[in-house]
């Protein structure tokens, strides 16, 4: 009889935010000025990026108790073995990116200990996206993966392997949470003029 033996990796933390703290979010991330060129990222085709001030100590409080449950599931911090003593979590900053039609976000990963993305506002129908409906490009233009958030990671065997999200409207309201240095990219959006909110942040350990 065969045994199966499979390897070790962390994984997402998927939840719902409380439906006031949800519906406060995005009215700020609807009201949102100012958008400033913030990362690396910055460039031509790249969604703007804008603080989230207003609400992030209520946004705080909710990204520490999921920063508790993943490591409840996961055990992850227990493997970070470079300080030599306990620090507490910290909070950075999050932000709301400002997707319009055709931006992206390239391959990428984040700074801190973990890392969470907030879906928002999500102004298409994923199917048209996907089966190339209205305003999308036939033929070999036709993009792969539309609108798609898509993980990049080693296999064992040295080829990529990938996790994808097809963020749709039922994912407005949902977060996940993950890794830092899990790789990613955010395709972009085909089928409407309209823009797609996401909020992003990072959990560092704060050394004092």
């Amino acid at each position: 009889m065969a045994e199966f033996i499979h390897l070790k990796n962390f994984g997402f933390l998927q939840t719902k935010l409380p439906t006031n703290l949800f519906i406060k979010l995005k009215e700020e991330c609807q009201n949102v000025k100012g958008a400033k060129e913030m990362s690396g990222l910055s460039g031509k085709g790249v969604p703007k990026h804008v603080y989230i001030k207003k609400y992030f100590p209520e946004l705080k409080d909710y990204i520490l108790h999921c920063v508790d449950e993943y490591d409840k599931n996961f055990k992850y911090t227990e493997t970070l073995k470079f300080l030599n003593k306990d620090a507490p979590f910290f909070v950075a900053p999050p932000w709301v990116n400002i997707q319009k039609r055709y931006d992206f976000l390239p391959i990428h990963h984040h700074e801190g200990i973990l890392s969470y993305n907030i879906w928002i506002q999500i102004p298409y129908d994923i199917k048209k996206e996907l089966e190339g409906g209205e305003g999308v490009r036939k033929g070999r233009n036709r993009p792969g993966g539309a609108a798609q958030l898509q993980f990049i990671y080693p296999m064992a065997h040295g080829t990529l392997g990938s996790h994808i999200f097809n963020l749709s409207k039922l994912d407005e309201g949902k977060l996940i949470m993950f890794p830092s240095l899990f790789v990613h990219a955010l395709y972009p959006f085909y089928t409407t003029t309209n823009v797609r909110l996401s909020i992003a942040g990072n959990i560092l350990l704060e050394v004092k």
